[in-house]
């Protein structure tokens, strides 16, 4: 397996495999294991300050109990309290929509480290909002996020979808420097096209990422380079070369 692989090309002419994109991830953590620890952290606690933020100012309107109702049915008296189902529902998508914002913002530094480590670059904290264009993926997780939150209050799963189907957005943007609308549109294309390969790797970064969730979250630590890696490795293997 290719230590590096050039930028839109594919590292042989063997298929795609998702347990190969784990692997690739799992030895590039291993060779450098520090590199992306320090800005993972640094991304980790900003997304859970975002989402702690969102509960306390915003959480108690959409979630807490504000209200009781008491029905008499047959002679027996029920009580009900807490906030409508549609009210929770809208709460929900609009913290998905925060936390999507927030979450592709920081991500693309840590995608583009990714990327400059297989590339055999250096990568560091320093260079976390260096070398693409902050306004596109700006557009792009502007245009996710309120895509995937809107989703989310209309059903769940066409906003899991979303996220699934734009999910290398960033990737095409701070690799090939596309625009938000030509990058959003790659990636859905690119997934589409490798439907079950991507929906494998996912399925096993989700286990990874479980894994490393249940070894008392130090694991994380591990786990998320690992699918961070794999993520860059899948890109790299399926984006197609004559996009840029």
């Amino acid at each position: 397996m290719s230590d590096a692989l050039a930028p839109g090309q594919p590292a042989d002419s063997t298929p795609y495999k998702a347990t190969e994109a784990i692997a690739f991830g799992w030895q590039k953590f291993k060779d450098r294991p520090s590199t992306l620890l320090v800005p993972m952290i640094v991304v980790l606690i900003v997304l859970a300050a975002v989402w702690l933020i969102f509960l306390f100012v915003a959480g108690g309107g959409f979630f807490g109990s504000k209200s009781c109702d008491t029905s008499n049915i047959n002679g027996q008296i029920s009580q009900s309290c807490g906030q409508s189902f549609w009210r929770q529902v809208l709460g929900a998508g609009l913290g998905v929509a925060l936390l999507t914002l927030f979450g592709e913002i920081m991500l693309a530094g840590i995608y583009r480290g990714a990327l400059r480590v297989m590339d055999g670059e250096s990568f560091s904290l320093g260079q976390l909002f260096e070398g693409y264009n902050k306004i596109q993926v700006v557009f792009a997780a502007i245009f996710i996020s309120v895509a995937t939150g809107i989703a989310t209050v209309l059903c769940f799963l066409p906003g899991i979808l979303i996220a699934f189907l734009t999910s290398f957005t960033l990737f095409f943007i701070v690799d090939q420097q596309l625009e938000a609308a030509e990058a959003i549109q790659a990636s859905v294309k690119m997934v589409w096209h490798n439907f079950v390969p991507v929906l494998l790797f996912f399925i096993l970064a989700a286990i990874c990422l479980a894994i490393g969730f249940i070894a008392l979250v130090i694991g994380l630590l591990v786990a998320v380079p690992v699918v961070v890696f794999g993520a860059a490795y899948t890109y790299r293997r399926l984006a197609d070369p004559d996009i840029a």
